[in-house]
């Protein structure tokens, strides 16, 4: 049986490396807000402007920045002033959270209630990458979300393909080694197709590497590994992790800042903040 359903693996992956028509596309305001972001003469009316011809998204970024992340005393009243108080950066990092949202539907039914699963398990990482983030000093919140998120986008297309072998896609206990296994190879795949950054495929290529040492200074795979690790407290497969206390990637939290205990009190505090942005990136 272990055999097979290691066939069933390299079967999977050679059946999406050989075509990549199957990867999920970046929608193209998407590709072009990043883009403009790397224009020298880019500014805040030119991000509007683009951010208006998808009325969905400018309504996503406004409520975004009139959530408690982003409060002032003066909430944001248009597109303009909602990307001036968060920040060119952290737009584009949120629009493509956005997009990548939609990758996570299929009109079955069946399969359907796994993407949503899918999706609520990865914007629990997402937000939660985030919140640790902002202990780490260098460390980009906003990033950290989307890096949450990134990690698991290559579920839907997994997913799809697992939902052609019931044997495996019926069964728990299988369907979730089959995306564990297959989740980073094919996570590398799409991220570098659509020319993300080293450090966020990095992100989806560590997927529950729990041991993964990489270097002296916390990074984004770090953040989203604790992050992830911190998600799953209170499911079943949290007694097949490590200890927090385990993880390289705690290890090089600043000391005294961020242990264990400290992580998880955080959170707690944090969870009506954590809560609104579950919703937002949900609704």
């Amino acid at each position: 049986m272990a055999q097979g359903i290691a066939g069933i693996y390299s079967e999977i992956y050679t059946t999406i490396v050989s075509n990549e028509s199957l990867f999920p596309a970046l929608p193209e305001i998407t590709t072009r807000l990043r883009e403009t972001l790397g224009d020298p003469d880019c500014n805040v009316h030119s991000a509007a402007k683009l951010l208006k011809t998808d009325p969905g998204l400018s309504a996503f970024v406004i409520r975004m920045a009139g959530s408690v992340r982003y409060l002032t005393r003066v909430p944001p009243t248009d597109l303009e002033s909602a990307i001036r108080r968060m920040g060119l950066n952290a737009t584009v990092q949120l629009a493509t959270l956005f997009s990548v949202r939609a990758t996570f539907n299929s009109p079955t039914p069946g399969l359907r209630r796994y993407m949503l699963e899918s999706y609520h398990s990865a914007t629990r990482v997402s937000v939660i990458s985030s919140f640790i983030a902002k202990a780490v000093k260098g460390l980009d919140p906003d990033k950290a979300m989307l890096a949450g998120l990134l990690q698991d986008i290559s579920l839907p297309l997994i997913l799809r393909q697992l939902s052609e072998r019931q044997a495996v896609f019926e069964d728990d206990k299988l369907r979730l080694e089959a995306v564990d296994r297959l989740a980073p190879l094919v996570g590398v795949l799409i991220l570098q197709q659509w020319g993300f950054d080293e450090d966020l495929i990095e992100v989806a290529r560590s997927r529950k590497q729990w041991m993964r040492a990489g270097g002296k200074h916390p990074d984004m795979s770090d953040i989203v590994l604790i992050a992830r690790l911190h998600a799953l407290l209170g499911t079943p497969q949290f007694q097949d992790c490590p200890r927090f206390d385990e993880l390289p990637a705690f290890q090089k939290l600043p000391l005294g800042e961020l242990t264990p205990s400290h992580s998880i009190r955080m959170l707690e505090e944090a969870k009506g903040e954590m809560a609104e942005l579950e919703q937002m990136l949900a609704s």
